[in-house]
């Protein structure tokens, strides 16, 4: 494949802008495996723990308005029985608030369940990237910093990092004269 290079010194650049890339796609996949273990660590831990004692709490609540609303019922104020509606209202909203808790502690589970599905396929999927990142991505790098040396070897131009100075064995130039460090000799 023929390619028409001008610069070689924009493949050490591209070359540079890709190891930042991998920088900084590993940071992120590191950042996406750390959220995601909080949040399954918040679905199988926190929450379960969390609607367990709110369901304690709820059931409780009832038992204690369901006293209320029988010791009211056994009142009798004047010969007349009081019509108990605030306890009455208080037990249905107790026991609405046990089975909203009890709801939850299944949904959590389902949940749970779900999380584990999901983080198992976005694994799989990551598997790719993380083959990029720790497999291509250095293969390209080196091919790269290859291409840039046979193009600079070439090219006579000097590596990053050699000096600009001439070597100590000069060449007669193509016109057969020799160079200005002969003619001092």
């Amino acid at each position: 494949m023929p390619a028409n290079i001008r610069n070689i010194a924009l493949l050490r650049e591209f070359r540079a802008r890709l190891i930042a890339f991998a920088e900084e796609l590993e940071l992120s996949l590191q950042t996406i495996q750390a959220d995601m273990q909080k949040t399954a660590q918040w679905i199988e831990h926190d929450r379960p723990r969390y609607w367990e004692n709110a369901t304690r709490r709820a059931f409780d609540n009832v038992a204690a308005t369901r006293t209320a609303l029988n010791t009211c019922l056994m009142r009798t104020v004047g010969g007349r029985r009081p019509s108990c509606i605030e306890e009455k209202e208080a037990h249905l909203k107790a026991k609405r608030r046990l089975e909203h808790c009890q709801h939850m502690i299944e949904h959590v589970k389902r949940w749970t369940v779900k999380v584990h599905h999901e983080q198992d396929e976005f694994r799989a999927r990551l598997s790719g990237v993380r083959r990029l990142l720790e497999s291509d991505i250095p293969k390209s790098l080196a091919y790269l910093d290859k291409v840039a040396g046979i193009l600079e070897e070439y090219a006579e131009v000097p590596r990053p990092g050699e000096g600009t100075s001439q070597s100590t064995n000069a060449q007669p130039s193509p016109s057969g004269e020799s160079s200005p460090s002969e003619k001092k000799e």
